[in-house]
């Protein structure tokens, strides 16, 4: 069972585990302002599985969500002179490239095909949580409960509870106020929770 969790912390976790701190962020990004080569490798370690997940889970396409990662991080590596560093922000400033970037493909493509759930997709392990459980799904079933709720809400519980970014973070991403992103996230979670109590009838 896959547990979706809340949190609020926001950075990224690297291969061993860790959580990388912002202070480490800051410099990465420092460095990838000076175009050092090992810092985009970094960034790619760092973001590039996260990426891809936050793409699929909008998409429905695994294809399409390792296109997007990639582009997300080729841009990232064109227009790093235009990033403003805001302590440790970088991730959410590559969510906003990502974000734009399946905007543009919506309206040039008018209709995204579903995609069949690729049972195969990695699913990063659940970390630390600092509040509480928020519903148990199948990854099969949050994919379907999420299929179903609105596109905006769909993305809050993405970055809020996937990506465990915090609700301004999520509001700079969305370009939305706080209240807006809490008020999204308020309605998907109800949503989530009666799908579940749904599933759990019919099991």
């Amino acid at each position: 069972m896959l547990v979706l969790l809340i949190s609020t912390i926001g950075e990224p976790i690297d291969a061993e585990g860790d959580v990388i701190s912002k202070r480490e962020l800051i410099d990465i990004a420092e460095r990838a302002r000076r175009y050092e080569p090992e810092a985009f490798a970094r960034l790619f370690d760092l973001y590039f599985e996260r990426l891809r997940r936050y793409a699929y889970y909008r998409t429905g396409d695994i294809n399409m969500a390792e296109d997007l990662a990639a582009e997300v991080l080729t841009k990232a590596l064109e227009s790093i002179g235009n990033f403003s560093e805001r302590g440790g922000t970088i991730g959410a400033w590559m969510f906003g490239i990502a974000r734009n970037l399946l905007a543009r493909e919506r309206e040039a493509a008018r209709k995204v095909e579903i995609a069949e759930l690729d049972e195969e997709l990695p699913v990063a392990e659940e970390e630390r949580t600092e509040d509480l459980v928020l519903v148990r799904l199948s990854h099969e079933e949050l994919y379907k409960a999420l299929r179903k709720l609105p596109e905006e809400q769909r993305e809050v519980i993405l970055l809020r509870f996937m990506e465990r970014y915090d609700v301004k973070t999520v509001a700079r991403i969305m370009e939305k106020k706080p209240g807006a992103v809490r008020a999204l996230q308020f309605r998907a979670i109800v949503a989530l929770k009666e799908s579940f109590k749904v599933s759990e009838s019919l099991s």
